[in-house]
């Protein structure tokens, strides 16, 4: 306990006492990050930083681990244990993402390391997954299915499209998208995970979505969150997101799609599709709200946003034109 109420009282601030770098506990730091994401509602963040530390502690067969044991040697042997395991390189990466932003936050506020980058050797990039991309023809095939009115099938489809229309809006922005996020003519919101601002031209089959799942008790567009509180509000959206995938899978089978469809397949469609129809990569980084200091941010910021009107409505009208 005396550790911890240290911790709480340095943790967020410069730190200048050097000499106390033999007491400080990284699983400790570890834990209180984890807190304040959870505090600031960042559900996802909080797990993964939860979930990553629990493995490294089970690795290292214990639990109280310190600031200056964090090291290459510590995070390469943590690797080859995850591979032994089975453990993919992508959940391997996260892992390594997650202590890795712990420990640099610590570093930031002037706690000891050992200098040298632990992470160095170690693996945190992605690598390439199955196809997530489907055909435009895929698309429009999903747009024709007779399904029953008002069932989860149907909803299913109808996010799926509409997160296409919407230049591949993801769905936990679809899933707490709101009215007042929508003036008419336009959905202008902001990404959860990045935070840029996202600003959608609102066509008329995306009006239709919309009308659809209107209800006069809800501040929400679609009828996924109810709950008042961040936290329930999160795990509305998680159970959501798992029947919505569910549904993708069964309306992929029955349009006769052999890709496995998700819910981030219609982003990446949208992306790829814009891309084949020679949309500027500026104009695509714009639409999703792609965040990247070193490239996207310089480029986007001058682009018109009448081209990016008409790109989506090229798109749209591929789908839904009549044969």
């Amino acid at each position: 306990m005396k550790i911890r109420l240290q911790l709480n009282l340095t943790f967020g601030r410069k730190h200048d006492n050097r000499d106390e770098d033999t007491s400080i506990f990284f699983t400790e730091l570890a834990r209180a990050e984890a807190d304040r994401a959870q505090q600031r509602h960042a559900y996802s963040t909080a797990a993964n930083y939860k979930t990553a530390l629990r493995s490294l502690t089970t690795f290292a067969c214990r639990d109280n681990l310190l600031m200056k044991e964090i090291d290459g040697n510590l995070m390469e042997a943590w690797q080859a244990w995850l591979m032994r395991k089975g453990v993919g390189l992508n959940t391997v990466s996260c892992y390594m993402r997650s202590i890795r932003a712990i420990y640099r936050k610590a570093a930031e506020q002037g706690l000891p390391t050992t200098g040298a980058d632990p992470f160095k050797k170690v693996f945190t990039g992605n690598t390439r997954t199955e196809k997530r991309a489907i055909s435009t023809d895929d698309l429009r095939h999903i747009a024709a299915l007779h399904l029953p009115k008002c069932s989860r099938m149907a909803m299913a489809r109808d996010l799926f499209l509409f997160s296409y229309y919407c230049l591949g809006m993801p769905f936990v922005d679809m899933a707490f998208l709101r009215k007042s996020q929508i003036d008419g003519t336009h959905i202008t919101y902001n990404r959860r995970k990045t935070g840029q601002p996202v600003r959608v031209p609102i066509e008329p089959c995306m009006s239709e979505i919309i009308d659809r799942y209107r209800r006069d008790d809800s501040p929400y567009v679609f009828p996924i969150i109810t709950a008042d509180d961040p936290k329930s509000a999160h795990e509305q959206y998680l159970k959501h997101l798992c029947r919505y995938n569910h549904a993708l899978k069964r309306i992929a089978a029955k349009a006769g799609i052999d890709s496995n469809i998700t819910s981030y397949v219609a982003r990446h469609s949208w992306a790829s599709a814009a891309y084949a129809g020679n949309v500027d990569l500026q104009v695509i980084s714009k639409a999703m709200g792609h965040t990247n200091p070193n490239t996207t941010l310089i480029y986007i910021k001058d682009i018109d946003d009448q081209r990016l009107a008409n790109a989506n409505r090229t798109l749209i009208d591929k789908i839904n034109r009549k044969e």
